[in-house]
C-alpha cells in the first residue's frame, strides 16, 4: 500500500536564464540550494490548519500525523536538467530521477513508503507530481531572479481545501 510523506518533496531548485531559449530546457540551469527561511511560508502552519478543520476520525489522525511528521521543507537541494530528464536530490532522501514527458515512476522512500512520481516542463517552470491512493502533492519549481521559488498543492479528499505553501531557495555557494 503506498503511503503519503510529504517529505517526499517540498521543494526543489531551478534557476532560469535570463537569455533567450528556444526549449524550456535550455533555460533551466542545474545547481545546489539552500531555504530561505525568512522568505518562505511557514509550512507546519500551512499544514496545522488544514488539519485541524479535517473530522474526527482514525484515517485523520494517520494522515495527519504523516503530514506533519514530513512536510518540512528540505534545506538543501541539488537539481540537474539535462536531455528531458530531472534529478533531485532533497536532504537524505533518495534520489529522484524522472523523464519531463510526465511519464510516471515508482519512487520509494526509505521506511519504504511509495509514489508515482512524474514531471513536466511547462515554459519557465517545472511541475513535479507525487500521487498516493489518498493525496497528491504537486510542486512547481521557478525561478525569480537567483532564487529558485516553489508553490506546493496538496490535494485529498480527507481534506476540505488544498494546502498550499510558498518555499525560496538561494544557490548554494
Amino acid at each position: 500500500m503506498r503511503h503519503w510523506a510529504l517529505s517526499a518533496v517540498t521543494g526543489a531548485a531551478i534557476s532560469i536564464s535570463s537569455q533567450g531559449s528556444t526549449s524550456p530546457e535550455q533555460g533551466l540551469i542545474s545547481g545546489s540550494y539552500i531555504l530561505d527561511e525568512e522568505r518562505s511560508d511557514d509550512v507546519q502552519q500551512a499544514l496545522n490548519s488544514a488539519v485541524d478543520g479535517m473530522s474526527p476520525s482514525i484515517t485523520r489522525l494517520s494522515f495527519a500525523r504523516r503530514l506533519r511528521k514530513a512536510a518540512g521543507a528540505p534545506y538543501a537541494i541539488r537539481i540537474s536538467l539535462a536531455a528531458g530528464r530531472f534529478t533531485i536530490k532533497y536532504d537524505a532522501k533518495p534520489l529522484i530521477v524522472v523523464r519531463t514527458s510526465g511519464e510516471p515512476i515508482e519512487w520509494r522512500l526509505e521506511d519504504g513508503q511509495v509514489f508515482d512520481v512524474s514531471a513536466t516542463a511547462n515554459g519557465e517552470a517545472i511541475s513535479l507530481t507525487f500521487r498516493a491512493p489518498d493525496s497528491e502533492r504537486t510542486i512547481v519549481y521557478r525561478s525569480e531572479g537567483q532564487q529558485l521559488v516553489t508553490e506546493t498543492t496538496i490535494i485529498s479528499p480527507l481534506l476540505s481545501t488544498p494546502i498550499r505553501y510558498r518555499a525560496v531557495y538561494n544557490r548554494a555557494s
